[in-house]
């Protein structure tokens, strides 16, 4: 090591030299990259890393980047928490440089460190730093503002983390980034609704000390555009079940809900998010939400027969969402005739629906079929039946159309089928299916025949067919989705 510990000495003494800094990183960069790592970390704690993190301070891009790897790859030689404790004033300092590679260097190696556990209460101390990575959500670059967030995530779902964010150190700061404009306003909020429905701890501890009425309290705002912001934010607290308890509780869910019968103007712009809010807290409780909120649902049918494409395609989403699980189907089958009628009509509509809008359509239909409990398998026949007097026809008309997209949806709604007994008797009676899931030659889309592939999976496991289909199901499934039929060659002699 002698020979390398003297070539590594004399760079780093050309680094000095404002001439050399650009050639010196060039080479230094390219020697860690050929090192093994066992030599590359013995490397990294020899070398002299604040003459590197000098470099950064100049207007030579090239010079700037160059610093950047080389820091990049030594840092990431070192031990979890390493970094963050050597070099806590020199990542300060880059938490301000003007160039946003540099930051996202430091944000990145941060984030690493974060993995030990270890590291984090003892990271909760550099409140400086901690203050730096508050600021960098308001960054120009949006690839360094989500990067702060996500570090800031990562602190605030763990104890020490929500007690310092919580703390008038890092709180004060928080609260003026709130001040800022709404994009930044927005970051912050993202942020905290993160920390919040990944841990119920944190949430509380952001609850007390103001942070989350700060944005119950922004539905009341006069900007429509921001007001639909929010409305999204909110819609990711309501997938946990404190939040959702959090936003029902404190009639938070009334307010939302409410807009809808606002201004039209307000009415129009905010329902597609008040609906996909909505999608979300009812697919964890459908029943429930049902029985508080049943004008929401509705609202849902309704749009259906509307002639906004955007609200059909939202309710679409939003249905077919709560419709996925057996909860959301048993919800959705006790409103009656409504539901039934609304089944119907998305039928009916399908063939003169834009192609985006039926490939979501077709979608809903399929989550709606799928489900594998015996006492809602009732229900997904009831639904197919309701589809028109052959839904077959229907089905099999989107699982061989020739654009992709619709043909993926299509299979999508056979996928249902097949993972039912009484829709694997449907599919085994419909003439050509069976041989058309079967036949590789007419599938070129990827997607697709992994599609066919998983319908033939669960055709392979059912046992309605005879013995010989039986076996070239599970013949299909040995070869695997992608193979391909070997083609015999006949030779024929010439004369």
């Amino acid at each position: 090591m002698g020979s390398r510990e003297k070539w590594y000495t004399e760079k780093l003494n050309d680094l000095q030299q404002e001439d050399l800094r650009v050639s010196t990183l060039g080479e230094l960069r390219d020697r860690l990259k050929s090192l093994p790592h066992d030599e590359a970390e013995k490397v990294t704690k020899a070398l002299e890393l604040p003459l590197v993190f000098d470099c950064l301070n100049d207007n030579n891009t090239e010079q700037v980047d160059l610093a950047c790897e080389v820091l990049s790859l030594c840092l990431g030689n070192l031990h979890l928490g390493e970094s963050t404790s050597r070099y806590q004033t020199a990542f300060e300092r880059a938490l301000n440089h003007p160039f946003p590679g540099v930051k996202l260097m430091v944000l990145k190696e941060i984030e690493r460190s974060l993995l030990n556990e270890e590291v984090v209460s003892s990271f909760c101390q550099q409140t400086p730093l901690l203050i730096n990575i508050v600021n960098c959500i308001a960054d120009e670059d949006i690839g360094v503002a989500n990067k702060a967030s996500d570090i800031l995530v990562a602190l605030g779902i763990t104890i020490p983390g929500a007690n310092k964010i919580t703390s008038n150190e890092i709180l004060v700061p928080l609260q003026e980034l709130m001040t800022a404009n709404q994009i930044v306003k927005a970051r912050v909020f993202e942020t905290l609704v993160s920390i919040s429905k990944k841990s119920e701890f944190s949430f509380a501890k952001l609850k007390a000390v103001g942070l989350i009425s700060n944005i119950v309290d922004e539905i009341a705002n006069s900007d429509v555009l921001f007001k639909m912001n929010v409305i999204e934010i909110l819609s990711q607290l309501g997938q946990s079940e404190h939040g959702f308890v959090f936003l029902d509780e404190t009639d938070v869910l009334n307010k939302i809900f409410n807009i809808i019968g606002e201004d039209e103007l307000t009415a129009q712009l905010c329902q597609p998010g008040i609906l996909k809010f909505f999608g979300h807290v009812a697919h964890r409780n459908p029943r429930e939400l049902l029985a508080k909120y049943p004008i929401m649902f509705d609202h849902l049918f309704s749009n259906i027969e509307q002639s906004d494409l955007t609200l059909i395609a939202v309710s679409l989403d939003t249905i077919g969402f709560i419709g996925q699980t057996s909860q959301g189907k048993l919800a959705l089958d006790s409103t009656g005739k409504r539901f039934d009628g609304t089944i119907k009509i998305i039928s009916r509509l399908l063939s003169s629906l834009p192609t985006d809008v039926r490939v979501r359509a077709l979608n809903c239909i399929g989550n709606l079929l799928r489900d594998t409990r015996y006492d809602i398998m009732q229900i997904t026949e009831k639904w197919y039946r309701l589809l028109g007097t052959d839904p077959m026809e229907i089905i099999t008309k989107y699982a061989k159309n020739p654009f992709p997209e619709l043909r993926l949806a299509g299979l999508g709604i056979v996928n249902s089928l097949a993972s039912q007994p009484w829709g694997q008797d449907v599919i085994k009676n419909t003439p050509g299916l069976v041989e058309f899931l079967l036949d590789r030659s007419i599938e070129t889309n990827k997607e697709c025949k992994e599609a066919k592939y998983e319908i033939v999976k669960l055709l392979s496991n059912s046992t309605i067919f005879d013995r010989h289909i039986q076996e070239r199901l599970e013949n299909f499934v040995k070869e695997g989705p992608f193979y391909v039929q070997p083609v015999v060659e006949v030779a024929i002699e010439g004369d």
